[in-house]
């Protein structure tokens, strides 16, 4: 800022995944019971790496790490782990006990070595590529398709170079003559490589500080959105897109809403009422009908106590469906009262 006062350009990307150069993700949560991040210290804005490797470095999360690859992995798969120890032995828990072809590369690698790690990922000998920062930049393998973030970041510049090694579409598809935005996305979809599958792993409690998949990618500035996405990334069976996880939380809020209103309405009616009361005679002796919508709502559930013409349209529907005798007749009746009113109108 003491040069510059303003930004004059930014291509982030989502900016790439609009215009056709990028692969869009579909996005899911892990959470690891035994990994605690709480009494973790912050340097820099990011976790102390040297306390985070000692928690990921656990026996139990390394296991919960290969299960959680295991299970997600689509394609080449990399993972990033905080340190050394947990890339290595991470690697080895994959190899001998889960079955995976999985190897592991580091800063402290001979070069020669860590040369010959990434060529057999490249030629596809090895499925999973385990890391502690070595690929987060400069690593160029399009068919990478899956990124497991073993290592809870708070610092979003980390997560997105490391995103950034599966957002690559794969080779030709979107080099063509007179390609536009549609016609590179579209190319993209018919591809091998549809998606980029990222999986963030987090710790039991889902610190919303934790930056993930949701954060980057699920547009909304409502926070209470985003928590509940981010809820809804970590209990879906499936990974799921951006734009599946914001209409999932918009029900969600909607539902809750919906129900706080239902619960005010019936605290409203509980205790004593008092102030003036107005009332008028009514001879008994009257012979008309009494309007339907004046009914209360005969079935138990949510509805109850509510009049015939507080309730839902589809509510109505469905009792004319599910019920009999004199109850399914007053639904008939409310039915056509809305259908007479709504032809009037």
């Amino acid at each position: 800022m003491n040069f510059y006062e303003e930004l004059a350009f930014q291509f982030g990307i989502q900016d790439g995944i609009e215009l056709g150069w990028c692969v869009p993700p579909v996005c899911e949560i892990a959470r690891v019971a035994d990994l605690d991040l709480s009494g973790i210290r912050m340097v820099a804005g990011d976790f102390n790496q040297q306390q985070l490797s000692a928690a990921i470095e656990q026996d139990a999360v390394l296991h919960r790490v290969a299960v959680v690859t295991k299970q997600k992995l689509v394609g080449q798969t990399v993972v990033f782990f905080p340190s050394v120890t947990s890339a290595k032995g991470g690697a080895q828990i994959m190899r001998q006990q889960y079955g995976l072809e999985a190897g592991w590369v580091s800063g402290e690698q001979p070069e020669e070595e860590r040369r010959e790690v990434i060529s057999a990922f490249k030629s596809g000998e090895l499925k999973v590529l385990c890391n502690c920062q070595v690929v987060a930049v400069g690593f160029d393998v399009p068919a990478t398709t899956t990124c497991i973030l073993a290592r809870p970041t708070r610092s979003r510049i980390f997560w997105l170079q490391a995103i950034g090694r599966v957002t690559r579409p794969l080779p030709g598809v979107v080099d063509f003559p007179g390609s536009t935005p549609e016609t590179r996305r579209a190319a993209i979809a018919a591809s091998a490589k549809p998606n980029f599958r990222v999986v963030d792993m987090t710790d039991a409690s889902l610190d919303h500080r934790l930056i993930t998949a949701v954060d980057e990618f699920v547009r909304t500035d409502d926070p209470e959105l985003k928590a509940k996405a981010k809820q809804i990334a970590a209990k879906a069976p499936e990974p799921m897109t951006p734009d599946q996880l914001l209409v999932e939380a918009l029900k969600q809020q909607e539902a809750e809403k919906f129900a706080r209103e239902i619960e005010e309405r019936r605290k409203r009616m509980e205790g004593e009422a008092s102030g003036r009361v107005v009332s008028r005679d009514v001879d008994l002796r009257f012979s008309g009908k009494r309007p339907i919508g004046t009914y209360t709502n005969p079935l138990k559930g949510k509805f109850a106590g509510m009049k015939m013409s507080e309730l839902p349209d589809y509510y109505i529907h469905w009792a004319t469906k599910n019920t009999n005798n004199w109850i399914q007749k007053m639904f008939i009746r409310e039915r056509a009262r809305r259908e007479e009113r709504r032809s009037a109108c």
